[in-house]
């Protein structure tokens, strides 16, 4: 077997991939320019849909065509362009990395490892994305459409995570091939977004009727998840315990930066406790603290759920936003904090 066998995915998305997207248009731009819109729309990307981005990237650049225009903006200056968004330090992170990249690189983002991880905001994701992108390096932005292509493809599953030691070897594995790394990384992204789906359908019969697991025009052939038809996911995923999320109270820690965090008692610290919902857990806690108490709130998705006597929970961080804070505040504190959460 071929070390590096995705090289089908190129022809695959030179046919169907999202040349449209308006940060893969400006491959001709000079490195200032490409790698601060590379940048900007893969920070704007992070746990945020493509179709609700396109917006937001398109307002950001006719506001700041520039990094240095980004990096002389306040944060009331950035902020109605970003708003909406969540994650509000991403935000702040932004600004940030724009001053520096602006004062210490002359207004490019540098192509060096540890020049990028000291960007706030740029994780190995990120800084990987902006070497392939940017710099045609023969890397791999390992986010989790790259990872579940790989999973299904060798393991038939998209539920087995990939150890460090597998990644280290595949992208070993490409960098023999001579493939752009622009390229390649563009095709896994947009085959995991538009045809390998987490909720893509097992069709026995006939093949035809679902182009998805179509054997005449499948890219990826070997692929183990392709060959079995999903069938060992499938089972995996009934065997997961399904959590009755619906039906689980909302433990809500409200913080500033996770240094200072508020009470909802003013005898002891407690965290926020909100009724079920049927709705989007991150939406009915921004919704009830705007209400409650005029403050805007950015959440993160749930981090745990858990049972209680028998009564199911979820727990969620919020970072108040507008600094008008009306409640006790407490300092970390790892007497009440417990790998990362706070314990009522």
């Amino acid at each position: 077997m071929h070390p590096f066998p995705f090289e089908s995915l190129l022809t695959w998305f030179d046919i169907h991939g999202r040349h449209t997207l308006p940060w893969r248009a400006y491959f001709h731009l000079s490195d200032k320019d490409l790698s601060y819109r590379v940048w900007l729309s893969e920070i704007l990307l992070q746990q945020t849909q493509v179709d609700r981005v396109t917006g937001y990237y398109e307002n950001i650049l006719k506001r700041f065509p520039t990094i240095e225009s980004l990096a002389s903006a306040s944060y009331e200056e950035f902020f109605p362009y970003y708003q909406w968004l969540g994650y509000y330090s991403r935000a702040r992170n932004m600004l940030a990395t724009a001053t520096i990249v602006t004062k210490e690189y002359g207004w490019v983002f540098p192509k060096n490892t540890e020049h990028l991880d000291r960007l706030p905001g740029v994780g190995p994701y990120t800084r990987a994305a902006i070497q392939a992108f940017v710099y045609d390096i023969p890397v791999l932005s390992f986010d989790t459409n790259l990872e579940k292509v790989f999973s299904r493809y060798y393991y038939g599953t998209r539920f087995h995570k990939l150890a460090k030691h597998e990644k280290t070897q595949i992208e070993k594995d490409f960098q023999t091939t001579g493939l752009s790394g622009r390229s390649i990384n563009a095709a896994f992204m947009d085959f995991g977004s538009l045809v390998s789906l987490n909720n893509t359908p097992v069709r026995t019969s006939p093949w035809e009727h679902h182009p998805v697991f179509d054997m005449s025009t499948y890219p990826l052939s070997g692929c183990k998840w392709f060959e079995t038809r999903g069938i060992q996911e499938i089972s995996e995923k009934k065997q997961k315990h399904i959590f009755p999320t619906k039906d689980a109270q909302i433990l809500v820690t409200l913080h500033q930066n996770h240094t200072l965090y508020y009470s909802s008692d003013t005898k002891v610290y407690l965290p926020f406790l909100l009724p079920p919902t049927e709705g989007d857990i991150r939406h009915s806690v921004q919704s009830y603290f705007r209400g409650q108490y005029g403050l805007e709130v950015s959440v993160r998705p749930p981090h745990a759920k858990y049972f209680q006597d028998d009564q199911p929970f979820v727990a969620c961080n919020a970072q108040i936003q507008n600094w008008n804070n009306i409640f006790p505040v407490y300092p970390k504190n790892d007497r009440w904090m417990h790998e990362g959460k706070i314990l009522a």
